[in-house]
């Protein structure tokens, strides 16, 4: 029985678009099972190099219009987050499934009629909280249900990059992004952590964030390749650092239901040592250091650092275990 291709309508084509979700839709084209038909962004520099890049038939400078030009199976909303919610409304209401790029909405109203709206017009809403598909965040799913450390009590959440500042677009304007390091790599690692651990109760939030070196302009050095811009960057928009608005470092703590605490640091720049992702999580019985998949315990009298290997023999599978961007 041959497998239905799908139809997509992208909004917004800035780096994300390009370097995850097109590139994405690109494998499953090739496989006859998606075809990119719309895209739409207010640049329209960046909008017709994208189209020329991925061969995008129909562009437009404003999404409403492609929205009821176009009929789609599916639109990825790759906005800035402040556009998130409105644009996957909009794509909802005129009758279409939505992969919405992460966060989804730093409110949780908001998220609510995000999710309601899907329901009310029978379509999906599929946030692309795409940390969880990552092969190392699965192992650990599968350890801590198999209750190889027991029950999680305290899990730490380190991403410091010390010249990681995203130099293109609208990340470091709140009035467009809400947030900084915490809304583009926090709310990755926080879901996953959910995801992983059964999603227990959030009793309780405490953080400080700070804007120290951002604002000082040629005192603060910049790395694409640290920012998070792994597929490189091909239209950006002018940065300055004058319009720079939100946190570059944030750090705090979470209660959990059942005593179950959480720390976390995350940084866009600091005068740290670069370390990237982090993430340890601890129970009775042992810990489980998730980014070297490393499970900590015991064996008899003996203290045991042991490196779990997972293997996934499957064709079409041979995937390493350090292979973590983007698998939509």
């Amino acid at each position: 029985m041959a497998k239905k291709k799908y139809k997509f309508a992208v909004i917004g084509t800035g780096m994300i678009a390009n370097a995850a979700h097109l590139p994405a839709l690109g494998n499953l084209a090739r496989q006859g099972r998606a075809e990119v038909i719309g895209a739409a962004d207010i640049r329209e520099d960046a909008l017709k190099e994208t189209a020329a890049r991925y061969n995008i038939p129909k562009i437009y400078t404003d999404p409403a219009k492609m929205l009821s030009e176009l009929e789609p199976d599916v639109v990825s909303v790759c906005t800035p987050n402040a556009y998130h919610k409105k644009w996957s409304i909009e794509a909802l209401r005129a009758g279409f499934d939505v992969i919405c790029e992460k966060p989804l909405t730093v409110s949780l109203d908001d998220a609510k009629e995000m999710f309601a709206e899907a329901d009310k017009n029978g379509k999906t809403l599929y946030p692309a909280q795409s940390m969880r598909w990552r092969n190392n965040m699965e192992y650990a799913k599968e350890v801590i249900a198999g209750g190889w450390i027991g029950t999680p009590y305290f899990c730490d959440i380190s991403f410091i990059r010390r010249y990681g500042i995203p130099s293109w677009g609208m990340f470091h304007m709140k009035e467009h992004n809400c947030g900084g390091p915490f809304c583009d790599l926090g709310v990755h690692y926080l879901d996953a952590l959910l995801w992983m651990t059964g999603n227990p109760k959030i009793i309780s939030v405490s953080r400080n964030t700070y804007k120290k070196r951002a604002g000082k302009g040629e005192d603060v050095l910049f790395s694409v390749v640290e920012s998070g811009a792994h597929g490189g960057l091909f239209t950006p928009r002018p940065y300055d650092y004058r319009e720079f608005t939100v946190e570059e470092f944030a750090v705090g703590s979470m209660r959990l239901e059942g005593g179950f605490s959480v720390n976390f640091k995350l940084s866009w720049a600091v005068n740290l040592p670069y370390s990237g992702f982090s993430m340890s999580i601890v129970g009775e019985k042992g810990g489980l250091v998730i980014d070297k998949n490393m499970l900590i315990s015991n064996v008899g009298r003996y203290q045991s650092d042991m490196e779990l290997k997972p293997y996934d023999n499957r064709p079409g599978n041979e995937i390493s275990f350090s292979q973590h961007w983007y698998m939509y």
